[in-house]
């Protein structure tokens, strides 16, 4: 017994050491980088569409906002998710890792949540609260000047946006140790996200609140826009029972790749 709980120990260190070394990843000079290069993306975008004459949409400011945020960082997931799972697979540093007490349950898990962690917080809730200061006070080119919505709904937003981007890469890791081939990975991913983006005729529209489709995929009633944008304007957010489907989603995925995980010979 005492083996045992030893054991679990051991393997709980070395995956709080590959979490920790993922989550390292985004702290100093290359988190940095990262955090500058993301605020420049999605600032400089969005300032791009708000503010002068080639693309004047001044007073929809919020809306291009939360559509990039459920695009750029979501594709970025994605991409970096099967660099972490498939590439590390195919050069032998993840053999290399679980051969040391780290589990494999705990290696696929830290990969993915570190992951999910550090892009959330650089390039979703960082560039969201900065582009929420300046917004305000920008002067469009045409129409009104954004109104702030309020923060708490705001922020809820950008909540939902960490799900959805929380459920891609979880699909992404699974889809990694299942086909384990870069590419095809990512564009199986990139249809997912596609497909659910633009809801199929074929599902009830009704469906949708119980989808990652539901929280993020566009609207007709809403002019193409996603359906976070009524809440943020003070409407509520009828998709909401999306989200607790859609981390459990995200849940049941990473289980399944850690089980598949389990099963490969490094």
């Amino acid at each position: 017994m005492a083996t045992d709980v030893h054991t679990v120990r051991i393997g709980l260190s070395g995956s709080w050491g590959v979490l920790r070394g993922e989550l390292g990843s985004w702290i100093g000079r290359r988190g940095l980088f990262q955090l500058i290069l993301w605020l420049a993306i999605i600032e400089g975008f969005l300032y791009y569409t708000v503010a002068t004459e080639n693309q004047p949409f001044g007073k929809l400011g919020y809306e291009n906002l939360l559509n990039m945020l459920m695009f750029f960082p979501v594709i970025a997931g994605i991409i970096l998710a099967e660099a972490a799972i498939i590439g590390e697979y195919h050069s032998g540093i993840a053999a290399w890792l679980v051969s040391k007490p780290v589990p494999r349950a705990g290696y696929v898990t830290a990969k993915l949540g570190g992951l999910w962690v550090g892009l959330s917080v650089t390039a979703i809730l960082i560039p969201g609260l900065v582009a929420n200061w300046w917004l305000p006070i920008v002067e469009p080119y045409r129409f009104v000047t954004p109104e702030p919505p309020p923060f708490g709904r705001f922020l809820a937003a950008l909540g939902v946006t960490i799900v959805v981007l929380g459920f891609f890469i979880a699909l992404t890791g699974f889809l990694a140790v299942v086909v384990r081939r870069r590419g095809i990975v990512a564009l199986l991913a990139m249809a997912a996200w596609l497909l659910l983006r633009i809801p199929l005729a074929q599902i009830p529209t009704s469906w949708h609140r119980y989808l990652p489709s539901g929280l993020y995929g566009t609207s007709q009633t809403t002019g193409g826009w996603i359906p976070g944008m009524e809440y943020i304007h003070g409407h509520p957010f009828n998709q909401a029972s999306a989200v607790p489907v859609t981390m459990l989603a995200a849940a049941l995925l990473v289980a399944g790749a850690v089980l598949i995980y389990q099963r490969l010979e490094l």
